[in-house]
């Protein structure tokens, strides 16, 4: 609606009945002068009172229109509508977001990160990083803090929070992503997927962080970029993540990032503080992407760009004596997760993978570093997992050194999980010597 220019055409029409009232005025005068016609007076000062009236009216919807330009353009911050309307999504999205507890075998919990729902039967989405290594979970919905009784409670039901068990599903290491399913029969308040979006878009994190001390955290920014390089040294999304500058913290991993109206926007997975910048930037895998993955492998229980291990690639290089050029680049294994194709495969904790399929885990140039921090990615890695996905190759032989034993050995996968026994070698690089390996042992 055009306020101003309804408001011009009111004073024009103001104008215009005061000019016919004053012409009326004007002939009645003539007329009593010349016909004394009382009649004609009386019917005239009827009109002339109609008329009054109606301007009055009209002078008072101008007031009201020139009130409601004002509060348009100086909103009232203490007008209850105001704050409403500022708040989007109300809480009920806040129990769509979960606190992720990892149960060990000997039923110890640990806190881990975040996860989200994304159906009504209870499925939760987080990173593989936050999950893998346990196969069954607590997780907590939104509550708060009681201090007075010292407990957790559920502010719509104001009773203390229970855990709700969940157990793994199904991950993509190269992805950063982890399904897990909630062991519930009630139907779930659960996030849609937002779909395509351009920077500048305003966005929310919603997570439990540690900053939080156990209460759910949310910050708010924009979407700054798009396509980010996003691979590190632990996963590779490649392209397939974006920039925002919603602050997150340790334990806001595996968060959703939403839009205005509560859709996924993406999930988060790390964030980035350049030397001598004031402020980081966080980094998120897009929803689309991440909604393939779900839909096409995860929800069936397939694992997807995986070999049911977790760590970080690096190189030799950087823990050798200054002025020895040689390197070497390996993968350090920190977890493997329970019943994977490589614990089937007798692959271990603080193990380092050194060849995939003959081929080493990186380049030995070092020239496949991330922009980010300048370290080795987990590129070349992955493309040779997904080549070996992708064929009909069963096996896929590894050869690692472990820590434990101090010695080489080859371990094979195989993707019907079938059990291969793994067997010793002897020290298939003749520039390095077990020592040599044994300095990344003795730095993890």
């Amino acid at each position: 609606m055009n306020l101003s220019g309804k408001k011009v055409n009111m004073k024009q029409k103001i104008i215009l009945i005061l000019c016919f009232l004053l012409i009326s005025l004007c002939s009645s005068s003539t007329g009593i002068e010349n016909n004394d016609n009382k009649e004609e007076v009386s019917s005239l000062k009827e009109e002339v009172s109609s008329l009054k009236e109606e301007v009055s009216s009209l002078k008072e919807e101008v007031s009201s229109l020139k009130e409601e330009v004002s509060s348009l353009s100086t909103p009232d911050n203490n007008n209850e509508k105001t704050k409403e309307d500022f708040l989007t999504w109300g809480s009920e999205y806040f129990y769509s977001v979960l606190d992720i507890w990892g149960i060990d075998s000997d039923e110890n919990s640990y806190g881990l990160g975040t996860g989200a729902i994304i159906t009504k039967d209870g499925f939760v989405i987080t990173n593989y990083h936050v999950a893998i290594g346990y196969e069954n979970f607590n997780v907590y919905s939104y509550s708060e803090y009681d201090s007075a009784k010292e407990i957790w409670i559920d502010p719509q039901t104001n009773k203390q929070v229970e855990e709700i068990k969940a157990e793994w599903v199904a991950g993509s290491q190269c992805y950063d992503l982890a399904l897990l399913k909630m062991d519930t029969i009630d139907e779930k308040p659960y996030l849609e997927w937002y779909g395509d979006f351009i920077p500048g878009l305003e966005i929310y994190t919603l997570g439990y962080p540690s900053v939080g001390q156990g209460e759910l955290t949310v910050s708010n920014g924009i979407v700054s970029s798009l396509r980010n390089f996003g691979s590190t040294s632990w996963t590779a999304p490649g392209l397939d993540t974006f920039g925002h500058t919603a602050p997150i913290f340790f334990g806001n991993s595996g968060s959703p990032v939403l839009s205005e109206e509560g859709k996924i926007v993406g999930i988060n997975y790390t964030s980035y503080q350049q030397q001598d910048e004031q402020f980081s930037i966080s980094y998120a895998i897009n929803n689309q992407v991440a909604k393939k993955i779900v839909d096409d492998y995860l929800i069936k229980g397939d694992n997807y760009l995986n070999l049911g291990i977790d760590g970080r690639v690096d190189n030799l290089y950087y823990l050798l004596e200054i002025g020895d050029d040689r390197k070497i680049p390996y993968f350090f294994i920190e977890t493997v997760h329970p019943n994977s194709i490589s614990d089937i495969a007798l692959v271990e904790n603080n193990e380092l993978l050194l060849l995939i399929d003959n081929e080493m885990v990186d380049l030995n140039d070092l020239s496949n570093l991330s922009p980010r921090d300048g370290y080795p990615t987990l590129e070349k890695l992955c493309n040779q997992i997904r080549k070996w996905e992708n064929s009909n190759e069963r096996d896929l032989e590894l050869v690692l050194y472990s820590c434990s034993i101090e010695g080489f050995y080859v371990a094979t996968l195989n993707k019907d999980g079938e059990e291969i026994e793994p067997y010793g070698i002897e020290n298939p690089f003749d520039e390095f010597t077990k020592d040599d390996f044994n300095l990344v042992c003795n730095n993890n």
